[in-house]
């Protein structure tokens, strides 16, 4: 069998031609690799999976369509991860398809020897700090636990969804998604790529989206799954307290800027789409969620102010 440089795990549902343009257009991207495409299929009562069979077969290409039956997308994504040969790992979701990065990636991946790649952030907080954050190093790499805590206060931002991965390094130390995880758990997953301190590297390159023809993705369900985060969260904060428990600092940083942030962005959603403060308030306490919302010195002004407010004054807290 032919050396796989790069397996593009696509979860779909009911996507029509989507996942099968998909294909076409990676392919054309990396003519001179050897890719496999692993579509994970999630019970599509259309003509999807036909769709992308016969852009398979037709144009001669390494690849499959697997049912995942009605499971979580994380429950697709590891059955992605797990029948996938490829020496990297990508995942493109039909909802957001961006132009021509992958190779890139490669590139950037070959160079560096990286185990996980991502691209430039397309927003950062615009202060000197950023410039020199991604100022690379000699070898061209980025230090995780530096990363992290940079998305640890949101001064930097990169797609999660568009990241590439060392196969053998995910299987190595056995980082999956969380399958009972159905809002989050793209995040913890990165945080839990991170952990294990991959080389890491940023690849030279703005993203831009696809947005011809691009499928709309169904968010209907946010509100009921946004508590789903938190939980992904401690799940998160238990892994770092074993894989990194020297590292205080970054222990600090979780429990009194990661957390907290997390929950007020639930509130912040569950005020959006409509319930009182009263009702919030209520089902924080019963979820034992409201022991999170802690500050620290480390915690941002911005985050105290509204964990203070949303603590003892929630009938005030916007």
């Amino acid at each position: 069998m032919a050396n796989i440089s790069l397996s593009v795990i696509i979860p779909s549902k009911n996507n029509k031609y989507h996942v099968s343009d998909i294909i076409k257009r990676i392919a054309a991207e990396l003519p001179e690799e050897e890719v496999e495409f692993i579509v994970i299929d999630m019970n599509s009562s259309d003509d999807s999976v036909i769709w992308a069979l016969e852009e398979i077969k037709n144009n001669n290409l390494r690849g499959c369509v697997i049912q995942s039956g009605g499971g979580s997308i994380s429950s697709a994504l590891n059955t992605g991860i797990y029948k996938s040969d490829g020496k990297y790992i990508t995942f493109v979701y039909p909802s957001r398809m961006y132009k021509d990065y992958l190779a890139e990636y490669l590139r950037t991946a070959e160079k560096t020897a990286a185990e996980f790649v991502f691209a430039v952030p397309s927003q950062t907080s615009g202060t000197a700090s950023d410039s020199d954050f991604f100022r690379k190093k000699d070898n061209g790499c980025i230090d995780p636990a530096e990363l992290m805590t940079e998305l640890i206060y949101s001064r930097v931002f990169f797609d999660f969804t568009a990241v590439m991965l060392k196969r053998e390094y995910l299987l190595r130390h056995h980082i999956k998604f969380y399958e009972d995880c159905h809002y989050g758990y793209v995040e913890a997953f990165i945080y839990n790529v991170l952990l294990h301190h991959p080389q890491t590297a940023c690849a030279d390159i703005r993203l831009e989206r696809h947005t011809e023809g691009a499928a709309v993705k169904d968010t209907g369900t946010e509100n009921v799954n946004c508590y789903e985060r938190i939980d992904a969260m401690l799940k998160v904060y238990d892994a770092l307290k074993l894989q990194r428990r020297e590292n205080l600092k970054l222990l600090e940083l979780f429990e009194y800027q990661k957390l907290p942030s997390v929950v007020i962005g639930v509130v912040d959603l569950l005020k959006k789409q409509g319930f009182s403060s009263q009702a919030i308030q209520k089902s924080l306490k019963q979820k034992g969620y409201s022991r999170l919302l802690q500050v620290s010195r480390c915690t941002t002004p911005a985050l105290r102010k509204k964990v203070l407010r949303c603590r003892f004054l929630p009938w005030l807290y916007r």
